[in-house]
């Protein structure tokens, strides 16, 4: 594989093989002692024995400095497994790492730490794993603590820390390093979130000389942090390309793979159903061509067709359609009364109605939805209905809706003063 000279990093066809019990693990290395002994070469690994499973297999790219490369993907996919590869914890079965410069790992902060031990003691500890000389340490030792903000605790041991606290000044540590490359795994939101905000400005600081690969499954971070984003699925780059596509590409993974939770609770306690005032409920929902699914794309028109029978004279019939989030709280709904419409059917009538959204404006996700027709307050028909679900088509959003809006800008440049 071809890499730009002024690449950092190089991984070329890395693969890094698991095995779910030890009877894979203790058979391989049976084969390679008997080889060994009789100075056999070891084979290549090309297919997994039988319990076993590539946690990592080819994967390639590349990274430049200055250049942030996120990691994102499924649990299981392979991301931490190759953030460890990376920062030399763990060893690959095939393939070739290629590093220029100094690197650092931000993967546990907390990970050796002495709880017996003061904080201040600690900042030794752990500068000296990462490399740095006494003489270095004290230099920074003043910087260290005032950027963990921990004051007199620095003196207290470890043990008496909170989880908060530790974070804290694992990150301060962390801060004071000047990586050719930074290996982060899901550590952008330690502390408070004006303590987070600290810690991004040291790492956009860092920015200058350093490349970052980072793992996350913060989507927001993601978007906002990286150039280039890569897509593990299964051990295997499943997609490669700007944060945004590639982060429309992983909520459909997650959509297509990760059955939806069950409710809590039962949307409806008690179904209402009087088939001797209202009964034949069709209920279809429709995208922009007027297909009949539950399946819509975000920010697209979205419609439903609902038709019924009606068996006597209604005085004030109410049709309404209230959309819930998965635990049944609600979100929005729509209504005939709402907008309006007056519906005076007579006995033995059929009610079809259509109902159009020019906007779904909800976020891609999943939504319990019900049906409700109603006598002025007196239930005819109470419903649960098939979820409705919003696949992504790659706009950025957050939250549960979109809501159209428009910006307007002007920029001016500030004015001049003398004195």
């Amino acid at each position: 594989m071809e890499f730009p000279r002024e690449a950092v990093l190089q991984v070329d066809k890395l693969c890094k093989l698991y095995a779910r019990s030890d009877r894979p693990i203790q058979k391989r290395l049976a084969q390679e002692m008997l080889r060994g002994f009789f100075g056999g070469r070891p084979p290549e690994i090309d297919d997994p024995q039988r319990g076993e499973f590539w946690a990592l297999r080819d994967v390639s790219f590349d990274l430049r400095r200055g250049e942030a490369l996120g990691v994102i993907g499924l649990n299981g996919s392979g991301k931490t497994t190759l953030l460890r590869i990376l920062a030399g914890q763990i060893l690959p079965d095939r393939g070739e790492v290629r590093v220029t410069g100094a690197t650092a790992a931000m993967i546990d902060l907390t990970a050796g730490f002495q709880p017996t031990a003061s904080g201040r003691r600690n900042i030794f500890l752990r500068a000296a794993a990462l490399g740095f000389t006494r003489r270095e340490i004290l230099a920074l030792q003043d910087e260290i603590i005032a950027f963990s903000e921990l004051g007199d605790a620095i003196d207290a041991p470890m043990k008496t820390y909170s989880s908060g606290m530790k974070m804290r000044l694992a990150f301060s540590v962390m801060a004071m390093l000047q990586p050719d490359i930074l290996f982060i795994d899901e550590v952008l939101a330690v502390g408070d979130f004006r303590f987070r905000q600290k810690c991004l400005a040291r790492i956009r600081e860092m920015r200058a000389r350093s490349a970052f690969v980072f793992v996350s499954h913060a989507m927001g971070d993601v978007s906002r942090f990286c150039d280039r984003v890569i897509v593990l699925h299964k051990g295997e780059i499943a997609f490669q390309g700007s944060p945004d596509d590639a982060i429309a590409f992983y909520k459909t993974l997650e959509q297509n793979s990760e059955p939806a939770k069950p409710a809590s609770k039962p949307l409806i306690p008690d179904t209402v159903d009087r088939p001797d005032l209202v009964d034949g409920l069709s209920f279809a929902w429709g995208d922009a061509e007027g297909t009949g699914k539950n399946e819509i794309i975000e920010g697209m028109p979205v419609g439903a067709k609902i038709t019924f029978n009606v068996h006597y004279e209604p005085r004030n019939l109410i049709v309404g359609v209230p959309i819930y989030d998965m635990e049944g709280a609600v979100l929005a709904g729509f209504a005939t009364d709402a907008n309006g419409v007056t519906l005076r059917p007579a006995a033995g009538d059929r009610v079809d109605l259509e109902l159009f959204v020019p906007d779904s404006v909800l976020n891609p996700g999943r939504f319990r939805v019900a049906i409700g027709i109603t006598d002025g307050t007196e239930f005819l028909l109470m419903r649960e209905l098939p979820n409705l679900i919003i696949r992504p088509n790659g706009r950025k959003s957050w939250g549960v809706a979109s809501i159209p809006h428009t910006w307007r800008c002007g920029i001016a440049a500030a004015a001049k003063t003398t004195v």
